[in-house]
């Protein structure tokens, strides 16, 4: 019988790594919040509603026992915004530990490093006076504090429909001089079914982030130039008004014996359109 994986809060990139997962031989579910919206998901994914909040139905249990689960939860991306997001996902831990998951990977982002510079990985201390920092952190350690979950923390993401070209249309980069920290959604599908097929892995927490870092001005003027427009078309004249930063994935490369597609994030950009 065929492996679960569920993905919860099925967006964009859980579109993206369902196909990836369906093809390795996985049965793959995907949550929404409503009935239409779950049942608007494509295939291969199988479109549910779930409540986290106890008393949990027969049901439920039996569907998240022995399953992987993926949480792209976004902060601030349900109803009761910012403020809903720690103890959503603390429901959500204590339903995956009553069921009794296989394991979880709670997608998180590297905007936790927020305020930080030079070369950041997972031992970096965190400014937890950030509101969007503290917010993240809290996320994190919901679902850590349950066991059987494993945190990845993604760099800007981009892929299919989500062109990097078209995030700066109109608008200036600032820093044009500071490191780019971008991944592909192939390579997030990639190393869910790495830690999959290693689980458990020695760490509970990872980056992942395209390991060669371009400077801002040489990747939106290579990602302007594979929409087709000028390279002067990008506005790289604003200040930065974050510190240069750049996110170091070598921890999941030497764990989970890893290696990017697209280790300069420049040549996944024609898989972005």
């Amino acid at each position: 019988m065929a492996e679960k994986v569920l993905i919860i809060g099925c967006g964009w990139l859980g579109q993206q790594l369902a196909p990836v997962l369906a093809a390795a031989g996985y049965q793959v579910f995907g949550s929404r919040r409503t009935q239409a919206s779950a049942e608007a998901l494509p295939a291969p994914i199988q479109g549910i509603v779930l409540d986290f909040q106890p008393p949990w139905s027969d049901a439920q249990l039996a569907l998240f026992q022995d399953a992987w689960l993926i949480c792209t939860i976004p902060p601030g991306g349900r109803q009761g915004g910012a403020s809903d997001y720690p103890p959503v996902l603390q429901q959500l831990a204590q339903l995956a530990q009553a069921a009794g998951i296989k394991g979880g990977i709670h997608i998180s982002s590297t905007g936790i490093y927020q305020g930080l510079s030079g070369v950041v990985n997972e031992r970096a201390g965190l400014q937890l006076t950030q509101p969007r920092v503290a917010l993240l952190a809290a996320g994190e350690q919901a679902l850590q504090q349950q066991g059987s979950w494993l945190t990845l923390r993604l760099s800007g993401l981009m892929g299919p429909a989500r062109h990097p070209g078209r995030f700066v249309q109109g608008r200036a980069v600032s820093g044009a001089m500071q490191p780019v920290n971008m991944v592909h959604s192939a390579d997030v599908a990639a190393a869910v079914l790495q830690i999959f097929s290693r689980w458990p892995l020695p760490a509970a927490c990872y980056n992942l982030s395209s390991p060669q870092h371009v400077t801002k001005a040489e990747f939106y003027q290579a990602a302007a130039e594979s929409l087709g427009l000028t390279a002067a078309s990008i506005d790289l004249s604003a200040v930065a008004i974050e510190p240069a930063r750049q996110v170091c994935s070598q921890r999941f490369i030497e764990d989970a014996d890893f290696s990017f597609q697209f280790a300069d994030p420049r040549t996944a950009l024609p898989l972005c359109n």
